[in-house]
């Protein structure tokens, strides 16, 4: 009898340790779902801000009016298919978020491409105007010269006009009795 009341003992012992260890277990594993639980209502305050951010909150736009993509967080829930109250994430909320992603992604296109055109047509008008300003200053020079020219032929003709001047070819001759027949006219 005394080994029986030894062996039950052992086994009493064996079964305080066992019952210790779960509730030290049972005890970690409520801290862990806590602090999952936590995790969770802060991933979904995330989710929820981005939608609002975003401006997908109801009404969406056509053709996704009817959907509504929030969801909420019941951590009193015992059954794990009760956590999350809303659409169902896998089959209405992600194919959703997807369809919109694609269509922002085309805009996106769209309007990269339109840019590349304005900046296309930017740098021909650039191009345009540099060329424009080569042709004006190829202009500006050429009316230096003239005017110089003209100062010139100005001073020349205040004075007789003969052979003494071999600089002048004889346009220029003709052009300085030109203008001195003008200048001699009666007003």
């Amino acid at each position: 009898m005394n080994t029986e009341h030894e062996q039950l003992s052992r086994s009493l012992e064996d079964l305080k340790a066992k019952n210790a260890n779960s509730q030290k277990t049972v005890l970690s594993l409520e801290v862990a779902v806590a602090n999952r639980g936590a995790a969770a209502e802060e991933a979904v305050d995330v989710y929820t801000r981005l939608l609002s951010n975003l401006g997908l909150f109801p009404p969406l736009p056509p053709p996704l009016q009817d959907i509504d993509l929030r969801v909420e967080l019941n951590t009193a829930s015992s059954q794990p298919e009760n956590l999350l109250k809303g659409a169902d994430v896998r089959h209405v909320v992600k194919p959703t978020l997807n369809a919109i992603i694609e269509g922002k992604r085309g805009d996106r296109a769209a309007v990269e491409s339109e840019r590349i055109k304005v900046d296309h047509e930017l740098d021909q008008l650039i191009s345009e105007c540099e060329n424009l300003e080569d042709e004006i200053n190829e202009m500006e020079k050429k009316v230096m010269v003239l005017n110089e020219q003209a100062d010139d032929l100005r001073e020349a003709s205040l004075f007789p006009i003969s052979n003494s001047y071999p600089q002048f070819d004889s346009d220029t001759l003709l052009l300085l009795r030109i203008c001195r027949s003008h200048r001699e006219r009666p007003s």
